[in-house]
């Protein structure tokens, strides 16, 4: 897989729209670093969460269609967070707009996000599977991000390994069930929690799960930066045909 399709994918990337990425974040500047590395599929993907709309989706819409960019194929989608079991931020508008819609159930960084009941790691541990259960359930969802990532300065990544196989089996079918695919990307990497990680991606795998490959940029220098997969995506054993694409472009940008 020297030359694998997840060498030429980039489905997670953000723009200036989004108040973590860098300024230098622009639609054009972003199309052209995409090209000058080789990049064949390209997904916009800001975030849309309970601080800031998606009133701004327009406004990027309407300058990608400006770029008309044809040697990559550009996709817009979204990173849209999960608030609470129940709960999102996924309007109408963006469900009938939007390329593909990619749901955040772990952005437990912002206080805005519903939080575990306690610190144990079992308590811990359960809340990121129900939020993730949760997710995946969700008609409209297409591709979960990071999925059950531990974000540096939340929680004990130890929490992971307090759940239980068949729980975390029984959310993968659920998944598989609604065609949701699961990102892989430079943060599946973490030192910390790359045991479990490999368990969580083969018994996708083994479900017939597809997966989306993202850099989750938020700077120039990111962008494509998905060859660092490499030695995950070969003892995973992934192939092309493992490879998740939208494929109901909703609105051609």
């Amino acid at each position: 897989m020297t030359d694998g399709l997840y060498r030429r994918c980039d489905l997670h990337v953000h723009t200036h729209f989004s108040m973590c990425a860098r300024d230098e974040m622009r639609p054009a500047s972003i199309l052209e670093v995409s090209v000058k590395k080789g990049l064949r599929h390209v997904g916009i993907t800001d975030h849309v969460d309970v601080h800031v709309g998606s009133g701004f989706l327009e406004k990027l819409r309407a300058e990608l269609a400006r770029l008309g960019e044809e040697r990559v194929d550009v996709f817009l989608g979204c990173e849209a967070d999960v608030i609470s079991v129940g709960r999102h931020v996924v309007t109408d508008e963006m469900r009938s707009t939007l390329d593909f819609i990619m749901l955040s159930a772990n952005h437990f960084h912002d206080a805005a996000i519903a939080q575990p009941p306690s610190n144990s790691l079992e308590a811990v541990g359960r809340h990121f599977l129900e939020m993730f259960r949760y997710a995946c359930l969700l008609e409209f969802a297409d591709v979960i991000a990071h999925p059950l990532v531990v974000f540096p300065g939340t929680f004990d990544s130890t929490c992971l390994y307090k759940i239980k196989e068949s729980d975390l089996k029984e959310a993968i079918d659920l998944a598989r069930a609604n065609n949701v695919a699961m990102e892989i990307s430079p943060r599946s990497l973490a030192p910390d929690q790359l045991e479990f990680r490999m368990r969580f991606l083969s018994m996708c795998k083994e479900a017939g799960i597809k997966f989306s490959i993202g850099s989750d940029a938020h700077s120039l220098e990111n962008v494509g930066n998905t060859g660092v997969l490499a030695p995950l995506i070969e003892k995973l054993g992934i192939t092309d045909g493992d490879i998740w694409l939208p494929d109901r472009r909703r609105n051609a940008c």
